[in-house]
């Protein structure tokens, strides 16, 4: 990991010798509005330090017409943050954010060294640069939820170090990242990967437009030793509440077992008109399998299999290749500002801001995410896939994996009473399709309503 930590660190210093500061980058800007708006703030006389405590509540309530599953409406207190920042300088910042909502969970903790005009690196606990919904602070999200596709593919929060570049025409972040705090973790490696978001955008007075994509390259945690090794036994899981803020039922759900690595990718783009907005991203999850084989010859020895499969590569050959597992999902949503003025640009983020006082919107998303791979040839026989009917008589199914499909419309209507507390209401309909799935089978048309109300100090 240290190979690739050290570019980035050789990087950000040569940006620094080059640059003499004179007065503060927008990132800095952003942050100096912000520490003046709190209730809590210390400042410097000569400006240089300062300190500002904050927090944030939001209270969700959900009611759900289900299909066959029963699903638990009610109402929660889903976030309760006490939020840090803090300048020490002219070119360093610190956040630390903390929720109690669920137990004590740190959500941003990182200290961020503004290199350059246009740039700062990045160390600590935060969100992988990777989409735009996955970036994008939860009191800033147009909706309640995030969409199905990125809650079972986004990375969300690691450990790790980045690197962000921001001018009037490119955006870019990159970086490499580990552990989540708080994640328990077995035996073995931990894993760790590499994220990047890229972007090409121009902006007007009334309008902006951003295009461009993101990678993940991972390799994923170890789950403990199989035979004295860490390699083989490494599974990932994609699962997804279907945009529920109180129940957090998985009714997609998909576990690829002896992954080596993932790679995925996403394509955004975005699109503001004065008072309109349209933006769409497509993901795509590749994991690239590979089974202990001569672990799994020896211990055939001695059974029936073995007698069947001699060699290692009859036993092979008899099981076939190990195959890459793909998921995909894509979503697509457009808003209007009724009241409030006209939707503005984010730089720094690549984001759209937060409306102001007195706004009133109306929002829609279409989401798709399929989390079903199913190899090419397989027969579907008492609720698993089989290569062939051999392999079925023998009762061994292949590595095909299944956890759903579905199909979400979203619309949903925001009042913004001031810039710090707002009003959300969502109406979600999901057709799900778990034809594969005994838990969820029956389950075809549910129905969402839900509510919150956010509120920043």
């Amino acid at each position: 990991m240290k190979k690739y930590i050290f570019p980035l660190l050789a990087f950000a210093l040569l940006s620094t010798q080059s640059w003499g500061q004179t007065k503060p980058t927008e990132a800095q800007t952003e942050l100096n509005a912000y520490m003046d708006d709190g209730l809590v703030t210390f400042k410097s006389q000569d400006g240089q330090y300062s300190f500002r405590v904050g927090g944030r509540l939001a209270v969700d309530g959900a009611y759900y017409i289900d299909d066959y599953t029963d699903r638990s409406s009610g109402a929660d207190l889903s976030s309760a943050r006490i939020r840090i920042f803090s300048k020490l300088g002219s070119k360093l910042d610190v956040k630390f954010d903390i929720d109690f909502a669920s137990g004590v969970s740190i959500k941003d903790a990182y200290l961020r060294w503004h290199t350059d005009r246009a740039g700062f690196l990045r160390v600590g606990h935060f969100a992988e640069p990777f989409s735009a919904e996955n970036i994008a602070s939860t009191f800033d999200y147009n909706f309640i939820n995030k969409s199905a596709t990125n809650e079972a593919f986004a990375p969300g929060r690691a450990l790790g170090v980045s690197y962000r570049h921001y001018s009037n025409y490119l955006w870019g972040e990159g970086g490499i990242f580990s552990q989540k705090i708080g994640k328990s973790h077995s035996n073995g490696d931990m894993g760790w990967g590499v994220t990047a978001r890229l972007l090409a955008r121009y902006t007007g007075e009334n309008w902006a437009v951003h295009a461009g994509g993101a990678f993940s390259y991972r390799i994923p945690d170890a789950n403990g030793f199989t035979n004295g090794n860490d390699d083989y036994n490494r599974s990932v899981t994609l699962a997804s509440s279907l945009e529920s803020a109180i129940d957090k039922t998985s009714m997609l759900y998909s576990k690829v077992n002896n992954v080596k690595q993932t790679l995925k990718y996403n394509i955004e783009g975005l699109a503001t008109w004065r008072n309109l907005y349209l933006t769409g991203e497509y993901t795509h999850g590749k994991y690239m399998r590979e089974r202990d084989w001569d672990y799994n010859f020896q211990t055939s020895l001695g059974t029936l299999m073995g007698t069947f499969t001699p060699t290692p590569e009859i036993y092979k050959s008899f099981f076939g290749p190990d195959t890459n597992a793909e998921f995909s999902g894509y979503q697509v949503q457009a808003g209007w500002l009724i009241r409030g003025g006209n939707y503005h640009y984010n730089k720094v983020e690549a984001l759209m801001n937060r409306p102001g006082k007195n706004s009133f919107e109306l929002i829609a998303r279409y989401n798709h995410t399929d989390l079903n791979y199913i190899e090419p040839g397989s027969i579907f026989m008492n609720g698993k896939f089989y290569s062939n009917e051999m392999m079925a008589s023998w009762g061994m199914a292949n590595t095909s994996v299944v956890g759903g499909v579905a199909n979400t419309l979203t619309v949903g209507l925001n009042y913004y009473f001031t810039h710090n507390i707002v009003m959300k209401v969502n109406y979600s309909y999901a057709h799900l399709d778990q034809q594969y799935n005994d838990a969820f089978r029956y389950d075809k048309n549910l129905h969402t309503l839900q509510m919150r109300l956010q509120v920043e100090f």
